[in-house]
């Protein structure tokens, strides 16, 4: 199934398109506007307070070196897209999602792969309902080609994530232990077939956080 995933996503019209007050394209990271939009939403203490310390870079060339070494529209034909008003063209922050490894809980030497929604948005747009309408947008677009589960951490505390997740049809099935930045639950969307115990994220963080 993921294989036919992949194959039908590259013949669906990408970006997903726009909604009444959003538009979405790839970012790029030749330009300098990307760039630092991008930089600056990461370097935003509250628009972080929930993401792993690992994804919070210390200069816009750094995080330019990690965009780089990450391409997953080259390699799976999606991943997180720019999302911007369509009235102004102002980047209000990114949504997507991407292939990763779940470890299988009975066999931790096993691990399967999942395709992990996320979402950051910058500060001044928060509370305005544009997270859900993005999300919305987002998971059309993944249902349109074919992807038939995504996957979401959240922290727990960070309750305006966990209601826009749940909102997009995503369903808790699994509570992790404590970490720094409080108890990451991991949800589902389409859970139906999915066995809580039977797998875990590999790693902590959390990229559904604003």
């Amino acid at each position: 199934m993921i294989v036919a995933a992949e194959a039908r996503a590259a013949r669906i019209p990408d970006p997903p398109p726009p909604t009444r007050r959003l538009a979405f394209r790839r970012w790029d990271i030749h330009s300098d506007t990307d760039r630092l939009a991008y930089f600056l939403m990461f370097a935003d203490p509250a628009v972080v307070r929930y993401i792993d310390p690992e994804r919070r870079y210390p200069s816009v060339a750094a995080m330019t070196d990690m965009l780089a070494k990450d391409p997953p529209f080259d390699r799976w034909g999606y991943g997180f897209w720019v999302v911007s008003l369509r009235v102004s063209g102002e980047t209000v922050g990114t949504c997507g999602f991407k292939r990763r490894d779940m470890q299988v809980a009975a066999d931790p030497d096993e691990h399967v792969s999942v395709d992990e929604f996320g979402y950051l948005y910058k500060r001044k747009f928060w509370g305005q309902g544009l997270a859900t309408e993005a999300a919305q947008a987002v998971t059309q677009w993944a249902d349109a080609a074919g992807i038939e589960q995504l996957w979401a951490r959240v922290i727990a505390e960070n309750t305006p994530s966990v209601r826009v997740l749940q909102g997009t049809g995503f369903t808790c099935v699994q509570a992790g232990p404590p970490c720094p930045e409080g108890r990451e639950l991991i949800l589902v969307r389409n859970a139906q077939a999915v066995k809580s115990s039977e797998v875990t994220f590999t790693a902590a963080g959390n990229p559904a956080a604003s």
